[in-house]
């Protein structure tokens, strides 16, 4: 990778990740920034120890693991938060969170990453929290489990602010330059869950509590309705693999 000079370098902690490579993507085409990728395996503190700021994308984003293998989690999300704060010393850190930190602190994935919450803010740290979003490079999620009918484990009214993940990574870079603080980010409205279900004549059946993620938001946030043109496309491709 050729590095631009004289540039802010931003390592991204979780470069191969679902939103992480999107924000990749955004950062090798911004003029204002160097990108120094990092994945699983990478010695951290060495690519952090070139970076002006750093992203930390890389906490898990399955919540049944979570639940089944707390211990585990833990350590993957609030020791390896720890383990990234001490790397990186005083340099800026956004770290990547989600809207279960408000609405599901009952389970050990929202206590869990409120708990790396806590932690960055202690530092003087950004944090950004995501709901659910669609788009990039992953094809196993709530979504896709409508599409191809299989058992979704939340109520059909949860409500989600759905929203693309590309719009979510342009954000994020945007916020770069912020100052510290909490941000909640996604679309202006949300669509439920039986909304899908229904447009689509899915066969899913629905077991589990209101999962609705509705973050505060800004007016020029896009319409979660989009996700209807995106699950159109996605399903015309499923359809063609069988």
């Amino acid at each position: 990778m050729m590095q631009k000079s004289n540039l802010i370098n931003v390592a991204v902690i979780g470069a191969r990740g679902f939103v992480g490579n999107e924000i990749c993507k955004v950062l090798e085409l911004d003029d204002r920034y160097n990108l120094i990728p990092v994945v699983r395996g990478d010695n951290i503190e060495k690519y952090v120890d070139k970076a002006d700021m750093v992203i930390h994308a890389a906490n898990p984003a399955g919540r049944f693991s979570a639940e089944s293998n707390p211990q585990k989690d833990y350590m993957e999300t609030v020791e390896k938060t720890y383990r990234i704060l001490r790397s990186i010393k005083s340099k800026p850190l956004l770290l990547l969170s989600t809207l279960s930190c408000r609405t599901q602190m009952d389970i050990n994935y929202g206590r869990n990453r409120r708990s790396c919450e806590l932690l960055v803010l202690a530092q003087e740290g950004k944090i950004v929290r995501l709901g659910p979003m669609f788009g990039g490079n992953r094809n196993k999620d709530t979504l896709h489990d409508l599409l191809v009918g299989r058992n979704v484990y939340v109520a059909p009214e949860t409500r989600y602010a759905y929203v693309d993940v590309s719009w979510v990574a342009s954000k994020i870079v945007d916020l770069l330059s912020s100052p510290s603080g909490l941000y909640e980010i996604g679309a202006k409205n949300a669509v439920s869950l039986s909304e899908l279900r229904d447009h689509f004549n899915s066969k899913s059946t629905f077991s589990g509590v209101d999962d609705t993620q509705i973050p505060e938001i800004s007016d020029d946030a896009p319409d979660a309705r989009l996700v209807f043109e995106f699950a159109h496309k996605e399903l015309k491709e499923i359809e063609s693999w069988r």
